[in-house]
């Protein structure tokens, strides 16, 4: 869409024109509902700056805290050199500015990924969705929430049948799919966000009639886990035992 009528430029520095910017965004935004401004990028190549400028820290800030702006961060992409016949074309740094945080955070290019995967959203007002659809969603999270990103790293690792996905009816984070069981079985579990008082909670289910899953079930209907990770893992852990028990009768 281009900086904007009103942008000014010098030989070291670029101001783009934000009105202009913001205006073009919000057009797009009611066309596009789903889309999100997430960062930008830029280069220091040509002038051989190897970091964010003190006018890119202020920017960038101004942007993370400003009350339109629907994340808690902002990511920040900045190409330092050209790499001359070699493979990356480009070398690249990458930073992360949080909501009602001055620090600059720098992160590994090993560490950003381009995955085509659901986009975890902040959780609202609503309810969760559930195998049987009776799962409880209440409160609203205005706190950043960093284990929803330890989740999603943990299941891609050790758990890649279960994923991410979000209810725009019942505005619901949840991880939904098959988990291995001791004697060669799969049950089928879904575990959800919620919140309380501001503070985000999980809460799990599984589909199954089998008398081991459903006698382990009836214990977890009020149980809550500070992450999603902990509430597949001990209800794992839980059902492998009830199979055991189970088979030594």
């Amino acid at each position: 869409m281009g900086p904007g009528p009103a942008a000014q430029r010098s030989a070291t520095s670029f101001f783009q024109d934000g009105d202009y910017q913001e205006r073009i965004f919000r057009e797009i935004e009611e066309k596009h509902p789903n889309i999100e401004h997430l960062g930008n990028w830029h280069t220091h190549h040509v002038n051989g700056l190897a970091s964010l400028s003190q006018g890119d820290h202020a920017t960038y800030q101004r942007i993370v805290n400003h009350d339109k702006h629907n994340t808690d961060f902002f990511y920040a992409l900045l190409v330092v050199r050209k790499n001359h016949g070699r493979d990356p074309r480009y070398e690249v740094k990458h930073y992360f500015f949080r909501r009602n945080d001055e620090r600059v955070y720098e992160t590994s290019p090993a560490q950003v990924r381009i995955v085509d995967a659901p986009i975890l959203w902040p959780i609202s007002n609503g309810r969760s969705p559930s195998l049987s659809g009776s799962a409880h969603h209440s409160g609203n999270q205005t706190q950043p929430n960093v284990e929803r990103a330890k989740d999603q790293e943990f299941f891609s690792d050790f758990y890649p049948n279960l994923k991410a996905s979000f209810s725009e009816s019942a505005e619901a984070l949840y991880w939904k799919g098959a988990v291995a069981l001791i004697d060669g079985s799969h049950v089928k579990v879904l575990t959800m966000e919620n919140s309380g008082n501001g503070s985000p909670f999980y809460s799990i289910t599984a589909g199954g009639e089998e008398p081991a899953v459903a006698e382990v079930l009836s214990g977890y209907g009020e149980r809550q886990f500070r992450s999603a990770r902990h509430a597949v893992l001990h209800l794992q852990a839980d059902l492998n035992e009830a199979i055991y028990r189970h088979r030594k009768r």
